[in-house]
Protein backbone atom coordinates (compact mmCIF):
# COMPACT_ATOMS: atom_id res chain seq x y z
CA UNK A 1 0.00 0.00 0.00
CA UNK A 2 0.93 3.73 -0.59
CA UNK A 3 3.24 5.65 2.32
CA UNK A 4 3.95 9.42 2.00
CA UNK A 5 3.42 8.38 -2.17
CA UNK A 6 5.65 5.08 -2.49
CA UNK A 7 3.97 2.07 -2.93
CA UNK A 8 5.87 -1.30 -2.82
CA UNK A 9 3.83 -3.14 -5.44
CA UNK A 10 5.85 -5.91 -6.16
CA UNK A 11 6.61 -6.31 -2.26
CA UNK A 12 2.94 -6.30 -1.24
CA UNK A 13 2.48 -9.38 -4.13
CA UNK A 14 5.77 -11.47 -3.15
CA UNK A 15 5.10 -11.49 0.74
CA UNK A 16 1.90 -13.37 -0.07
CA UNK A 17 4.10 -16.18 -0.47
CA UNK A 18 6.99 -15.25 1.17
CA UNK A 19 5.85 -13.21 4.00
CA UNK A 20 9.79 -12.91 5.17
CA UNK A 21 10.84 -11.00 2.19
CA UNK A 22 11.42 -7.32 3.64
CA UNK A 23 12.02 -6.20 0.14
CA UNK A 24 11.15 -7.02 -3.12
CA UNK A 25 14.87 -6.99 -4.17
CA UNK A 26 15.83 -9.55 -1.93
CA UNK A 27 14.30 -12.33 -4.16
CA UNK A 28 15.92 -10.41 -7.57
CA UNK A 29 12.23 -7.99 -8.20
CA UNK A 30 12.79 -4.73 -9.83
CA UNK A 31 11.24 -2.44 -12.72
CA UNK A 32 12.57 -1.84 -16.48
CA UNK A 33 9.56 -1.21 -18.03
CA UNK A 34 7.32 2.12 -18.15
CA UNK A 35 4.01 1.85 -16.78
CA UNK A 36 0.90 1.93 -19.02
CA UNK A 37 -1.93 4.21 -17.20
CA UNK A 38 -5.55 3.70 -18.26
CA UNK A 39 -8.68 4.73 -16.76
CA UNK A 40 -6.90 5.49 -13.23
CA UNK A 41 -5.35 2.10 -12.78
CA UNK A 42 -1.29 1.57 -13.46
CA UNK A 43 -0.35 -1.35 -15.45
CA UNK A 44 3.37 -2.68 -15.52
CA UNK A 45 5.05 -5.67 -15.37
CA UNK A 46 8.54 -6.94 -12.68
CA UNK A 47 11.76 -8.53 -14.10
CA UNK A 48 14.40 -9.76 -13.88
CA UNK A 49 14.35 -13.62 -15.05
CA UNK A 50 18.43 -13.83 -14.58
CA UNK A 51 17.78 -12.96 -10.29
CA UNK A 52 16.36 -15.76 -10.46
CA UNK A 53 12.77 -14.85 -9.64
CA UNK A 54 9.60 -17.13 -8.92
CA UNK A 55 8.22 -15.40 -12.15
CA UNK A 56 7.54 -12.62 -13.16
CA UNK A 57 4.07 -10.66 -12.20
CA UNK A 58 2.48 -8.30 -14.46
CA UNK A 59 0.32 -5.98 -11.89
CA UNK A 60 -2.42 -3.51 -12.32
CA UNK A 61 -2.29 -1.17 -9.30
CA UNK A 62 -4.54 1.53 -8.37
CA UNK A 63 -3.27 5.14 -9.43
CA UNK A 64 -4.29 7.07 -6.68
CA UNK A 65 -3.93 4.86 -3.25
CA UNK A 66 -1.16 2.10 -4.74
CA UNK A 67 -3.43 -0.44 -4.31
CA UNK A 68 -2.93 -3.74 -6.03
CA UNK A 69 -5.76 -4.49 -7.46
CA UNK A 70 -4.54 -7.81 -9.10
CA UNK A 71 -1.65 -9.79 -10.49
CA UNK A 72 -1.10 -12.52 -13.03
CA UNK A 73 2.45 -14.52 -12.18
CA UNK A 74 4.33 -15.25 -15.48
CA UNK A 75 5.01 -18.97 -14.16
CA UNK A 76 2.62 -20.59 -11.85
CA UNK A 77 4.02 -21.64 -8.88
CA UNK A 78 1.26 -23.99 -7.63
CA UNK A 79 -2.44 -24.39 -7.54
CA UNK A 80 -2.78 -20.97 -5.85
CA UNK A 81 -2.04 -19.53 -9.04
CA UNK A 82 -3.70 -18.38 -12.18
CA UNK A 83 -2.99 -20.81 -15.17
CA UNK A 84 -1.33 -23.63 -13.16
CA UNK A 85 -3.26 -26.25 -14.86
CA UNK A 86 -1.81 -24.95 -17.86
CA UNK A 87 1.84 -24.59 -16.96
CA UNK A 88 2.06 -26.33 -14.37
CA UNK A 89 2.74 -29.56 -16.39
CA UNK A 90 5.01 -27.65 -18.90
CA UNK A 91 8.27 -27.53 -15.59
CA UNK A 92 9.31 -30.85 -14.63
CA UNK A 93 12.20 -31.56 -12.42
CA UNK A 94 11.90 -28.45 -9.85
CA UNK A 95 13.10 -25.95 -11.14
CA UNK A 96 10.09 -23.09 -12.11
CA UNK A 97 12.26 -19.11 -11.92
CA UNK A 98 12.12 -16.59 -14.58
CA UNK A 99 9.69 -15.30 -16.39
CA UNK A 100 10.93 -11.16 -15.89
CA UNK A 101 8.94 -8.54 -17.79
CA UNK A 102 11.48 -6.03 -19.52
CA UNK A 103 9.47 -4.19 -21.57
CA UNK A 104 5.90 -1.82 -21.36
CA UNK A 105 2.45 -3.95 -22.14
CA UNK A 106 0.44 -2.48 -25.18
CA UNK A 107 -3.54 -2.25 -24.19
CA UNK A 108 -6.52 -2.48 -26.26
CA UNK A 109 -9.61 -0.09 -24.86
CA UNK A 110 -12.20 -1.51 -27.19
CA UNK A 111 -11.36 -4.98 -26.12
CA UNK A 112 -10.36 -4.08 -22.06
CA UNK A 113 -7.09 -5.97 -22.98
CA UNK A 114 -3.54 -5.88 -22.10
CA UNK A 115 -0.62 -7.61 -23.86
CA UNK A 116 2.57 -8.54 -22.36
CA UNK A 117 5.78 -10.27 -24.02
CA UNK A 118 7.61 -12.27 -21.21
CA UNK A 119 11.36 -12.98 -20.62
CA UNK A 120 13.08 -16.55 -20.70
CA UNK A 121 12.96 -18.82 -18.19
CA UNK A 122 16.05 -19.06 -15.80
CA UNK A 123 18.33 -21.90 -13.82
CA UNK A 124 19.40 -25.31 -13.97
CA UNK A 125 17.77 -26.37 -17.78
CA UNK A 126 18.14 -30.23 -16.62
CA UNK A 127 15.66 -29.88 -14.09
CA UNK A 128 13.01 -28.14 -15.84
CA UNK A 129 11.93 -30.36 -18.92
CA UNK A 130 8.80 -29.39 -20.64
CA UNK A 131 8.43 -26.00 -22.58
CA UNK A 132 8.07 -23.56 -19.48
CA UNK A 133 5.03 -21.63 -19.90
CA UNK A 134 4.49 -18.88 -20.01
CA UNK A 135 8.02 -18.13 -20.30
CA UNK A 136 9.21 -16.53 -24.12
CA UNK A 137 5.46 -16.05 -24.63
CA UNK A 138 3.16 -13.44 -25.16
CA UNK A 139 0.19 -13.18 -22.72
CA UNK A 140 -3.45 -11.72 -23.12
CA UNK A 141 -5.08 -10.97 -19.99
CA UNK A 142 -8.30 -8.54 -18.94
CA UNK A 143 -7.74 -5.13 -18.28
CA UNK A 144 -10.53 -5.31 -15.03
CA UNK A 145 -9.35 -8.58 -13.56
CA UNK A 146 -6.40 -9.85 -15.26
CA UNK A 147 -8.23 -13.27 -16.34
CA UNK A 148 -5.72 -15.02 -18.93
CA UNK A 149 -7.25 -14.69 -21.96
CA UNK A 150 -5.03 -16.41 -24.15
CA UNK A 151 -0.91 -16.93 -25.03
CA UNK A 152 1.61 -17.89 -27.67
CA UNK A 153 4.96 -18.97 -26.82
CA UNK A 154 7.74 -18.30 -29.14
CA UNK A 155 10.68 -20.21 -28.16
CA UNK A 156 9.88 -23.55 -26.32
CA UNK A 157 12.21 -24.81 -23.05
CA UNK A 158 14.67 -21.91 -23.88
CA UNK A 159 18.67 -22.39 -23.41
CA UNK A 160 19.81 -19.99 -25.88
CA UNK A 161 18.11 -16.32 -23.92
CA UNK A 162 15.85 -15.75 -26.70
CA UNK A 163 13.23 -14.17 -24.52
CA UNK A 164 10.50 -11.57 -26.03
CA UNK A 165 12.51 -8.47 -24.60
CA UNK A 166 10.40 -6.15 -27.17
CA UNK A 167 7.15 -4.78 -26.26
CA UNK A 168 4.40 -5.35 -28.61
CA UNK A 169 2.56 -3.40 -31.25
CA UNK A 170 -1.17 -3.25 -31.82
CA UNK A 171 -2.30 -2.18 -35.19
CA UNK A 172 -5.34 -3.43 -37.34
CA UNK A 173 -5.40 -4.37 -41.16
CA UNK A 174 -7.55 -5.96 -43.74
CA UNK A 175 -6.40 -9.34 -44.44
CA UNK A 176 -8.67 -10.97 -47.59
CA UNK A 177 -11.09 -8.38 -47.05
CA UNK A 178 -11.47 -9.46 -43.20
CA UNK A 179 -10.32 -6.73 -40.70
CA UNK A 180 -7.79 -8.53 -38.14
CA UNK A 181 -7.20 -6.49 -35.18
CA UNK A 182 -3.39 -7.84 -34.73
CA UNK A 183 -0.44 -7.87 -32.61
CA UNK A 184 2.95 -8.31 -33.27
CA UNK A 185 6.29 -8.85 -31.29
CA UNK A 186 10.07 -9.56 -32.93
CA UNK A 187 11.72 -11.97 -30.40
CA UNK A 188 15.33 -12.84 -29.93
CA UNK A 189 15.27 -15.57 -31.73
CA UNK A 190 14.97 -14.03 -34.95
CA UNK A 191 11.15 -14.11 -36.52
CA UNK A 192 8.39 -11.99 -36.32
CA UNK A 193 5.41 -13.31 -34.90
CA UNK A 194 1.98 -11.38 -35.98
CA UNK A 195 -1.17 -12.71 -34.53
CA UNK A 196 -4.72 -12.18 -34.19
CA UNK A 197 -5.16 -10.19 -30.56
CA UNK A 198 -8.48 -11.15 -30.02
CA UNK A 199 -7.66 -14.86 -30.44
CA UNK A 200 -4.02 -15.40 -30.02
CA UNK A 201 -4.64 -17.72 -33.46
CA UNK A 202 -1.56 -16.81 -36.02
CA UNK A 203 -2.54 -14.45 -38.93
CA UNK A 204 -0.21 -16.25 -41.19
CA UNK A 205 0.80 -20.19 -40.98
CA UNK A 206 3.21 -20.58 -37.59
CA UNK A 207 4.42 -24.24 -37.91
CA UNK A 208 6.13 -27.01 -35.37
CA UNK A 209 9.31 -27.35 -37.03
CA UNK A 210 11.66 -29.87 -36.09
CA UNK A 211 14.95 -28.84 -34.73
CA UNK A 212 18.00 -30.09 -33.92
CA UNK A 213 17.90 -32.53 -30.77
CA UNK A 214 21.77 -34.75 -30.90
CA UNK A 215 24.05 -34.56 -28.27
CA UNK A 216 22.29 -32.30 -25.72
CA UNK A 217 24.23 -32.96 -22.80
CA UNK A 218 23.78 -35.20 -19.47
CA UNK A 219 20.43 -34.37 -17.81
CA UNK A 220 19.06 -32.09 -21.09
CA UNK A 221 15.95 -32.27 -22.33
CA UNK A 222 15.52 -30.07 -25.44
CA UNK A 223 12.34 -29.87 -26.83
CA UNK A 224 11.99 -31.19 -30.07
CA UNK A 225 10.23 -28.83 -32.82
CA UNK A 226 9.87 -24.63 -32.38
CA UNK A 227 7.13 -22.37 -33.91
CA UNK A 228 8.51 -20.98 -37.44
CA UNK A 229 6.22 -18.12 -38.96
CA UNK A 230 5.62 -18.35 -42.63
CA UNK A 231 3.99 -16.31 -45.15
CA UNK A 232 0.57 -16.15 -46.44
CA UNK A 233 2.07 -17.60 -49.78
CA UNK A 234 3.37 -20.52 -47.84
CA UNK A 235 7.22 -19.51 -47.96
CA UNK A 236 9.04 -19.58 -44.73
CA UNK A 237 8.73 -15.95 -43.59
CA UNK A 238 12.02 -13.74 -43.73
CA UNK A 239 13.69 -13.78 -40.30
CA UNK A 240 14.24 -10.37 -38.88
CA UNK A 241 18.19 -11.11 -38.89
CA UNK A 242 20.49 -14.02 -39.86
CA UNK A 243 19.78 -17.30 -38.21
CA UNK A 244 22.55 -18.79 -39.38
CA UNK A 245 26.61 -17.17 -39.21
CA UNK A 246 27.32 -15.19 -41.47
CA UNK A 247 31.10 -13.66 -42.02
CA UNK A 248 32.73 -15.19 -39.37
CA UNK A 249 36.39 -14.60 -39.01
CA UNK A 250 38.77 -16.96 -40.11
CA UNK A 251 40.46 -17.41 -35.93
CA UNK A 252 37.16 -17.97 -34.99
CA UNK A 253 36.22 -20.96 -37.22
CA UNK A 254 39.99 -22.52 -36.11
CA UNK A 255 37.93 -22.57 -33.02
CA UNK A 256 34.34 -22.75 -32.85
CA UNK A 257 32.00 -24.42 -35.21
CA UNK A 258 29.19 -23.08 -36.97
CA UNK A 259 25.65 -24.81 -35.80
CA UNK A 260 21.95 -24.29 -37.11
CA UNK A 261 19.66 -22.60 -34.74
CA UNK A 262 18.30 -24.07 -31.72
CA UNK A 263 20.75 -26.19 -31.15
CA UNK A 264 21.62 -27.45 -28.24
CA UNK A 265 23.83 -25.21 -26.02
CA UNK A 266 27.71 -26.80 -26.03
CA UNK A 267 30.78 -25.45 -25.77
CA UNK A 268 32.72 -23.49 -28.50
CA UNK A 269 29.40 -23.27 -30.88
CA UNK A 270 28.83 -20.40 -33.16
CA UNK A 271 24.81 -19.83 -33.22
CA UNK A 272 22.79 -17.34 -34.35
CA UNK A 273 21.53 -15.23 -33.11
CA UNK A 274 23.13 -14.53 -30.78
CA UNK A 275 22.19 -14.26 -26.85
CA UNK A 276 21.77 -10.41 -27.63
CA UNK A 277 19.05 -11.51 -29.80
CA UNK A 278 17.10 -10.91 -32.89
CA UNK A 279 14.92 -8.14 -31.54
CA UNK A 280 16.24 -6.82 -28.04
CA UNK A 281 14.00 -4.07 -26.69
CA UNK A 282 13.73 -2.12 -29.96
CA UNK A 283 9.51 -1.19 -29.93
CA UNK A 284 8.17 -1.85 -33.19
CA UNK A 285 6.65 0.72 -35.57
CA UNK A 286 3.49 0.85 -37.84
CA UNK A 287 2.19 3.12 -40.41
CA UNK A 288 -1.31 3.00 -41.54
CA UNK A 289 -0.50 5.02 -44.66
CA UNK A 290 2.23 2.43 -46.09
CA UNK A 291 0.80 -0.75 -44.19
CA UNK A 292 4.28 -1.64 -43.37
CA UNK A 293 5.68 -2.50 -39.76
CA UNK A 294 9.09 -1.80 -39.05
CA UNK A 295 11.54 -3.81 -37.16
CA UNK A 296 15.29 -3.31 -35.75
CA UNK A 297 17.73 -6.24 -34.92
CA UNK A 298 20.62 -7.46 -34.21
CA UNK A 299 23.30 -9.67 -36.28
CA UNK A 300 25.67 -10.99 -33.76
CA UNK A 301 26.08 -14.39 -33.26
CA UNK A 302 27.82 -15.55 -30.24
CA UNK A 303 31.42 -16.83 -30.28
CA UNK A 304 31.50 -14.82 -33.26
CA UNK A 305 34.84 -12.43 -33.06
CA UNK A 306 33.21 -9.62 -35.05
CA UNK A 307 30.85 -6.87 -34.44
CA UNK A 308 26.91 -6.36 -34.54
CA UNK A 309 25.65 -6.01 -37.67
CA UNK A 310 21.85 -3.93 -37.62
CA UNK A 311 19.20 -5.07 -39.77
CA UNK A 312 16.05 -2.87 -39.94
CA UNK A 313 13.22 -4.25 -42.26
CA UNK A 314 9.70 -3.39 -43.32
CA UNK A 315 7.18 -6.16 -43.61
CA UNK A 316 4.07 -6.12 -45.05
CA UNK A 317 2.23 -7.97 -42.51
CA UNK A 318 -0.77 -9.07 -44.18
CA UNK A 319 0.97 -11.43 -46.27
CA UNK A 320 4.14 -11.52 -44.08
CA UNK A 321 6.73 -10.62 -46.82
CA UNK A 322 9.78 -8.73 -46.55
CA UNK A 323 9.43 -5.47 -48.51
CA UNK A 324 13.20 -3.89 -47.66
CA UNK A 325 15.13 -3.74 -45.80
CA UNK A 326 18.92 -2.12 -44.55
CA UNK A 327 21.95 -3.36 -42.98
CA UNK A 328 24.15 -0.88 -41.19
CA UNK A 329 27.31 -1.33 -38.85
CA UNK A 330 26.50 -1.54 -35.34
CA UNK A 331 23.83 -2.66 -32.81
CA UNK A 332 20.43 -2.62 -34.25
CA UNK A 333 18.55 -2.23 -30.52
CA UNK A 334 17.00 1.15 -30.93
CA UNK A 335 13.39 1.31 -31.53
CA UNK A 336 11.61 3.85 -35.18
CA UNK A 337 9.15 6.21 -35.28
CA UNK A 338 7.31 6.61 -38.66
CA UNK A 339 5.68 9.76 -39.59
CA UNK A 340 2.03 10.26 -41.06
CA UNK A 341 4.38 11.85 -43.96
CA UNK A 342 6.17 8.53 -44.84
CA UNK A 343 9.15 9.82 -43.15
CA UNK A 344 10.93 6.70 -40.83
CA UNK A 345 13.62 7.67 -38.27
CA UNK A 346 15.95 5.21 -36.38
CA UNK A 347 19.32 5.08 -34.85
CA UNK A 348 22.44 2.60 -34.30
CA UNK A 349 24.29 1.77 -31.80
CA UNK A 350 27.93 1.23 -32.58
CA UNK A 351 31.01 1.22 -30.62
CA UNK A 352 32.97 4.25 -32.45
CA UNK A 353 29.83 6.36 -32.95
CA UNK A 354 25.70 6.50 -33.54
CA UNK A 355 24.01 7.76 -37.03
CA UNK A 356 20.56 8.85 -36.49
CA UNK A 357 18.54 8.19 -40.21
CA UNK A 358 15.66 9.56 -41.73
CA UNK A 359 14.10 6.92 -44.45
CA UNK A 360 11.14 6.84 -46.56
CA UNK A 361 8.74 4.72 -45.17
CA UNK A 362 7.57 3.20 -48.26
CA UNK A 363 10.89 2.55 -50.25
CA UNK A 364 13.77 2.52 -47.00
CA UNK A 365 15.47 4.90 -49.25
CA UNK A 366 18.47 6.66 -47.10
CA UNK A 367 16.98 10.72 -46.89
CA UNK A 368 19.48 11.58 -44.22
CA UNK A 369 21.87 10.63 -41.46
CA UNK A 370 23.57 12.33 -38.47
CA UNK A 371 26.75 11.49 -36.47
CA UNK A 372 25.49 11.71 -33.01
CA UNK A 373 28.77 11.29 -31.59
CA UNK A 374 27.65 7.88 -29.84
CA UNK A 375 25.57 5.14 -30.01
CA UNK A 376 21.97 5.57 -30.46
CA UNK A 377 19.94 2.50 -28.60
CA UNK A 378 16.44 4.78 -27.63
CA UNK A 379 13.95 5.05 -30.05
CA UNK A 380 12.75 8.61 -31.20
CA UNK A 381 10.25 11.09 -30.65
CA UNK A 382 8.59 13.65 -32.94
CA UNK A 383 6.58 16.40 -31.20
CA UNK A 384 4.85 19.91 -32.29
CA UNK A 385 5.65 23.36 -31.14
CA UNK A 386 3.95 26.20 -32.65
CA UNK A 387 2.89 24.12 -35.83
CA UNK A 388 6.67 23.00 -36.18
CA UNK A 389 7.54 19.17 -36.27
CA UNK A 390 10.92 18.13 -34.64
CA UNK A 391 12.31 14.72 -34.09
CA UNK A 392 14.77 13.98 -30.82
CA UNK A 393 16.15 11.05 -30.35
CA UNK A 394 19.17 10.19 -26.99
CA UNK A 395 22.57 9.37 -28.04
CA UNK A 396 24.77 7.73 -25.02
CA UNK A 397 25.60 4.37 -23.36
CA UNK A 398 28.71 3.43 -22.55
CA UNK A 399 28.45 -0.09 -21.17
CA UNK A 400 29.51 -3.60 -23.43
CA UNK A 401 32.46 -1.70 -25.12
CA UNK A 402 29.58 1.01 -26.83
CA UNK A 403 30.89 4.85 -26.46
CA UNK A 404 29.25 6.72 -23.92
CA UNK A 405 27.40 9.71 -24.28
CA UNK A 406 24.56 11.77 -22.50
CA UNK A 407 23.35 13.85 -25.38
CA UNK A 408 19.15 14.10 -26.34
CA UNK A 409 19.31 15.95 -29.72
CA UNK A 410 16.06 17.50 -30.86
CA UNK A 411 16.15 18.05 -35.06
CA UNK A 412 13.27 20.27 -36.84
CA UNK A 413 11.74 18.68 -39.67
CA UNK A 414 11.64 20.92 -42.76
CA UNK A 415 8.30 23.09 -43.23
CA UNK A 416 5.41 22.17 -45.75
Amino acid sequence: MSDAGFASVILDVVQQRFPDVKAAINLGYWFTTAPQAHKGVIYIGSTRSESHVPGGHVLAVDAKSGKVLWHFNTIPQDEKDQGWEIAGPTWVGGERNGGGIWETAAIDPELGMLYMAVGNPFGDSTKRAGTNLFTNSIIALTLDTGRLKWYFQQTHHDVWDYDSGAPPILFDMQVNGRRVKAVAEASKNGYLYILDRETGKPVHPIKEMPVPTDNPGEGQAPWPTQPIPFTASGKLMEPVCPIEPLEIPAEQLAKNKPVPIFTPMRPNQIIAPGTGGGTNYSPLSYSPRTGLLYVNAIDQPSNSGRGPRMFFSAYDPTTGDLKWRKIYEGFGQAGSVVTASDLLFVGTGSNLAGYFYALDAKTGEELWKFNTGAGVFSSPATYVVNGEQFVAVASGGGDRGRRGGDLILSFALPRP
